[in-house]
């Protein structure tokens, strides 16, 4: 059992006492501070060498332990923020629970990612207490995708509702202080929303945005593959330390798109082929998007 499981266990198994017992105890405790020390008696000495407290002493360090619970359990209480109303019949203001806090700023609540691998769960707990129907599911992304919204899905009841996702400060660095992934809701939104966002991806996790691994901040940033031969890209791709895998695409004629058939991707590839885009794959790897043949312009980018 953990301390924060150890302190729910004491935050609602010691009630919580009302404004006069607190007091009392209070006054208690400080005359008890006051009181000037009783010398021990040679009974007394005798009993704390063998590691004996008399029945006296015994009551007060139970009184103060009892106190010490009441502290914990105030702690645990302020380890989840509940619901802050602004008056009757007013959606809450704030809320925060390990993963995720929420408040009203403005015209708009503002989300703070705290724990960017929680269950979603905790998310969707959060906007709930704050009379939201919003669901978050945060997504492994590559690099610069971290923050950037996967897919959107909502329904509005009116004009003015809006829903998005982003990291704070724009353009921070994910994982350095003062840099978390947000989501902003409009304050009277009243529909429901799916957000998908990037997050920060673990080590060996599979990327699931789609982006160019040329762009700054990627693997192979400022290589463009547009065109080039495999081994071309692969001899950069080794000088870089990258992984490589392999998308074998069946170009439109002409360029205008192309197809992916998955029962014809363990063909080899040829160091001749043509590779039309590279995408961030995972963490020290990409995927080459390739074809067979060359077409007029890229399928991929249509360019």
């Amino acid at each position: 059992m953990n301390e924060m499981t150890e302190l729910g266990r004491l935050r609602s198994e010691v009630p919580a006492p009302t404004a006069e017992a607190l007091a009392a105890q209070e006054d208690r405790f400080l005359a008890a501070l006051a009181a000037p020390a009783t010398p021990a008696t040679p009974a007394e000495q005798e009993d704390r060498r063998h590691g004996a407290f008399p029945a006296s002493r015994r009551g007060r360090r139970g009184r103060l332990l009892f106190g010490g619970l009441l502290a914990a359990a105030a702690l645990a209480a302020a380890a989840v923020l509940g619901p802050v109303l602004a008056g009757p019949g007013a959606r809450p203001t704030a809320y925060a629970n390990s993963a995720i806090g929420i408040e009203l700023r403005g015209d708009e609540y503002v989300a703070t990612i705290k724990d960017p691998f929680a269950d979603h769960a905790l998310y969707s707990e959060a906007f709930r207490a704050m009379g939201l129907d919003v669901a978050l599911d945060l997504r492994p992304a590559s690099p610069t995708a971290v923050g950037e919204v996967f897919r959107l899905g909502f329904s509005g009841t009116t004009e003015s509702d809006r829903i998005g996702g982003t990291l704070r400060p724009e353009g921070c660095t994910p994982g350095r202080p003062g840099c978390a992934l947000t989501v902003t809701v409009s304050k009277d939104f009243g529909g429901k929303g799916v957000l998908y966002l990037g997050r920060p991806a673990r080590p060996g996790e599979l990327y699931q945005n789609n982006a160019d691994a040329g762009r700054k901040g990627e693997a192979l940033e400022g290589y463009v593959v547009d065109g080039r031969p495999v081994a071309e890209v692969l001899a950069e791709t080794r000088r870089r330390g990258l992984e490589v895998t392999f998308q074998i695409i069946e170009p439109a004629p002409g360029g205008d798109g192309f197809s992916v058939d998955p029962r014809g991707q363990s063909a080899k590839v040829g160091g001749h082929w043509v590779v039309w885009a590279a995408e961030p794959y995972r963490q020290g790897a990409v995927r080459l998007l390739v074809s067979e043949k060359r077409v007029p312009k890229n399928p991929v980018t249509g360019d």
